[in-house]
């Protein structure tokens, strides 16, 4: 059985394919941008490039495929790949190629909050994602997870950045809006076991970690794990609008986008235990296992600060 993986080298993508060879499926990887492949054993994988916008790229990858788990997701929206180019064109243009081979599973990565809202363009193009892929016939399961934390991500690693930089860590609004982390790894295993149950297919799961945490909480747990002691600054929500939209105005690659701070206003929590209920193991907690964050050095926090990620935590 084949398994094709979309966003195979990305942050997910990569715990993914570990989980599936752990478990001796048959790994093919989409890879967007030749080269990227290397992080893999180049005898444990087969890899086609191709980009999920470009239908006739996607021909050759699909051949013997009977499942599909669909990753590529962005957080931030540009004009040559906006939101809904990714996560409707896009998924989309994987959906149809799948059905076209006969593919008998579609695992799709949705985010917690998706709705039929305009009003929050990002969470809307991931409800329009799903609506496509639960139309599509073919047979699927949709994971919602929480924010993920993992050695490589951009959430924890830009919080250090702050804590590295400031003496008094600047916090948008109250900070007591709710998240429920769940470890990169352990949304990879769930998707991996999920291949094997036949119960799951035409299910939409909601999925955080351990304990459910404040923004307040997690900028603590963060300074914690970096041995740092950081009181925070709260700044007003439209205070931050406005830098957002001028910011977004000058800079290419501004360090917060209006569309982001919508996001961040996002309760994003699932019903607590669900992964135990619906796999059988109790995820991670972020408390103790986030040392990852002491990689980040002054050089990186400022790169995060003016919103370019440090390629050594992207790439990993």
């Amino acid at each position: 059985m084949v398994v094709l993986v979309t966003g195979a080298t990305g942050f997910l993508g990569r715990r993914v394919v570990h989980e599936l060879l752990e478990r001796r499926q048959q790994v093919r990887c989409l890879v967007h941008t030749p080269g990227r492949e290397r992080i893999f054993d180049h005898r444990a994988v087969e890899v086609q490039y191709g980009n999920i916008r470009d239908k006739d790229s996607l021909s050759n990858a699909f051949y013997d495929v009977d499942s599909v788990v669909h990753l590529v997701g962005i957080i931030r929206s540009r004009r040559r790949n906006s939101f809904e180019d990714v996560h409707l064109e896009g998924t989309a243009n994987v959906l149809a190629a799948a059905k076209e081979a006969g593919a008998s599973r579609f695992l799709h990565v949705s985010a917690i909050g998706a709705a039929n809202d305009q009003s929050d363009p990002y969470l809307y193009s991931k409800w329009l994602g799903e609506r496509a892929v639960i139309e599509s016939g073919v047979p699927y399961t949709i994971f919602r997870p929480s924010v993920l934390f993992g050695e490589g991500d951009e959430f924890l690693n830009a919080l250090a950045g702050l804590v590295r930089l400031f003496p008094v860590v600047p916090v948008i609004g109250s900070g007591k809006n709710k998240y429920h982390p769940l470890a990169v790894g352990d949304l990879a295993r769930c998707i991996a076991i999920t291949l094997g149950r036949e119960d799951l297919k035409g299910q939409t799961l909601d999925l955080g970690g351990a304990k459910r945490m404040s923004y307040n909480e997690v900028v603590a747990e963060v300074a914690l794990a970096m041995g740092k002691r950081r009181p925070r600054f709260h700044v007003p929500v439209w205070l931050m609008h406005v830098i957002a939209k001028i910011s977004q105005g000058l800079m290419p690659r501004a360090p917060i986008t209006t569309d982001q701070l919508k996001m961040l206003s996002i309760r994003s929590v699932a019903e607590e235990g669900e992964v135990e209920r619906v796999f059988g193991f109790t995820p991670q907690a972020m408390e103790g296992n986030i040392d990852f964050v002491n990689s980040v050095g002054v050089a990186d926090g400022i790169q995060m600060l003016l919103g370019s990620m440090p390629r050594h935590i992207r790439d990993h």
